[in-house]
């Protein structure tokens, strides 16, 4: 044991050596977690991370600037807009109303892109390294996506069939290729629990519907994320599943008692605590049990009282973006961001660009200043960052990439392999009451597509419109394509009654999700007009599915590698697997 605390006591002696060196404006900076989007070192990204001190970045790749959270069917507008006049002269580079996506670059450009940020860092007075942070939840979301990154499922379709191994594989790869990239935190695995098929927040997101499948798939991930080269920051604590609510846009209340919410909601968490979890993210919403009057991300009753605590997590605590709705109409961005600070959390997520930055900067620095906050609490909050991060290998050779070598690791064969098995073991027909499975190889078939945003965020020789569509012809002769958009337009529903004469059966994507608006009008449209449907679904959950739909194909995700497996299972070439348990909605 004495040795054990020797050298826990040298493995941490740099975080004394920086906390004897930072001054309380570095400290401050270093609890935010600031945004940058886009491929284009700017003068800005320059300024947030040696100006604003940050901890870390929240990278999204094919963005150049943050645009207000959007309900689905919704435009999203800029998020601050602020005039030139209201705007203090040393600001004027802030970005307004920005249109067009960032300009591409291969996977070995971008790499070296994000190598100049950490050396920007590295040339900081304290020389921390940066968390490099990103969403990477598969299926539909992807914040790292162009020129050949690996694609996986959803996490409820690789896990499915019950495989703890490819769980852990899948977290392996996707960390595997990340780390190439540059990237060292990703915010995963989502461990809410969906305790009910209506809960349309989380969906396919989570790795299923019960506690034990849940808390297992949890560990296997984390463990694979760490063994990648990520941190894994579990979310969203302590359990949204039970909610129809998006925090993007609205509170809401997760009304469980204190000890269903221990028992069920937590269990995750408790498993990777107690196997070393080194972050996880707080969530936006309210506990009752816990706590009546605070959102959870803002609430010292759930981060002090709870994780600190009566969890004993010792590590990196980040919220959710604080410019989520949940926050703005509650506390305001700044406000929270202080709030946050005071309850516990050591990593608050800013994803605005703008002035607001500062602003919510300032606030903690004031609160400092005029006795609100120690300095020495700040210090407390500072100390569970930088170690997390000794204990992820950041302050040795591991935070460093080789650019060089990132298209090679990313376009590997045992990533490949492991792309391959996730998009197997996720397709799978939900029913065929229709008995239209097999199709015919000579049966005249459109495909109508529902463009999804990746396709049009990567526009490459490996993610595209029409990518369903190729594979479909890899099979037959007699398919042919219609497109329409991610949210279907009244122009979208006239040119089907153009072209549904002409066709025996119809197949249609249906990748609604909580960022669009679902194909469900033309899916009945087709049926109103006799012809043979296929439905081909991100998920199999029944609210989303109407049991007038007969035949059901469900692919969980956008990309190439689910939609050839979904093909192949079509056309009668792919013979699913069977899943481990039934679903909850299923049980008879």
């Amino acid at each position: 044991m004495g040795g054990v605390q020797v050298m826990a006591k040298d493995k941490y002696a740099i975080v004394d050596q920086l906390m004897g060196k930072l001054t309380l404006e570095q400290k401050v900076g270093q609890l935010f977690t600031q945004a940058f989007y886009g491929s284009l070192k700017v003068p800005d990204i320059v300024r947030t991370i040696k100006d604003l001190n940050c901890g870390g970045l929240r990278i999204t790749q094919y963005f150049r600037g943050f645009r207000r959270y959007a309900r689905a069917g919704e435009k999203q507008e800029a998020f601050d807009k602020l005039s030139p006049a209201q705007i203090a002269p040393n600001l004027l580079d802030d970005r307004k109303d920005l249109l067009c996506s960032s300009p591409y670059l291969t996977i070995e450009q971008y790499s070296r892109l994000l190598l100049e940020l950490k050396e920007i860092a590295a040339d900081r007075p304290y020389d921390i390294p940066l968390h490099m942070m990103l969403d990477q939840e598969g299926g539909a979301s992807f914040d790292c996506l162009r020129a050949g990154m690996r694609y996986f499922p959803s996490q409820f379709g690789y896990a499915r069939t019950g495989n703890r191994r490819l769980v852990y594989d899948v977290a392996r790869a996707t960390a595997a290729q990340l780390s190439a990239v540059g990237f060292n935190l990703i915010n995963s695995p989502v461990v809410d629990i969906v305790f009910d098929p209506k809960a349309t927040y989380i969906r396919t997101r989570s790795f299923g519907c019960d506690v034990a499948t849940v808390s297992k798939m949890a560990v296997a991930a984390m463990q694979g994320y760490h063994d990648g080269g990520l941190i894994a920051a579990a979310k969203h604590f302590p359990g949204r599943g039970a909610t129809a609510v998006d925090a993007h846009h609205d509170v809401g209340a997760i009304d469980k008692s204190a000890e269903a919410l221990w028992d069920e909601d937590l269990a995750p968490y408790r498993a990777m605590i107690a196997k070393g979890l080194l972050a996880l993210m707080v969530g936006h919403s309210i506990y009752p049990a816990w706590d009546p009057d605070d959102i959870a991300s803002v609430s010292r009753k759930v981060i002090t009282g709870l994780l600190h605590e009566r969890l004993g997590f010792k590590g990196m605590i980040c919220t959710d973006s604080m410019i989520m709705g949940a926050i703005q109409k509650k506390y305001g961005v700044a406000g929270g961001c202080l709030a946050a600070i005071k309850a516990g959390a050591s990593a608050v997520l800013m994803k605005e660009c703008g002035p607001i930055r500062e602003e919510s900067y300032r606030l903690v620095l004031e609160a400092v200043e005029d006795g609100t906050l120690t300095e020495d609490y700040i210090d407390s909050l500072v100390i569970r960052n930088l170690r997390a991060k000794v204990d992820a290998g950041l302050f040795g050779k591991g935070y460093w990439h080789n650019p060089t070598r990132a298209e090679r690791i990313v376009r590997s064969e045992d990533l490949g392999r492991i792309e391959t098995r996730a998009a197997r073991e996720a397709v799978h027909t939900v029913r065929d009451r229709a008995g239209l499975l097999p199709l015919s190889r000579t049966s005249r078939t459109l495909l109508v597509e529902q463009i999804a945003g990746p396709h049009l965020r990567a526009n490459d020789a490996w993610c595209h419109p029409g990518m369903f569509w190729e594979e479909l012809c890899r099979h037959t002769d007699h398919c042919s394509l219609l497109e329409v958009e991610s949210d279907p337009t009244a122009e979208d529903a006239a040119k089907l009654d153009n072209y549904l004469d002409f066709y025996d059966t119809v197949i249609v994507t249906y990748y609604k999700d909580r960022h669009t608006l679902g194909t469900a009008p033309l899916v009945d449209k087709c049926l109103a007009a006799g012809k043979k449907v296929i439905v081909v679904a991100g998920n199999p959950l029944p609210y989303e599915l109407p049991e007038a739909w007969p035949t059901v194909v469900a692919c969980y995700g956008v990309m190439r590698p689910v939609l050839a497996v979904t093909a192949d299972l079509l056309f009668g070439k792919f013979k699913p697997k069977t899943k481990a348990a039934p679903y909850p909605w299923e049980a008879r």
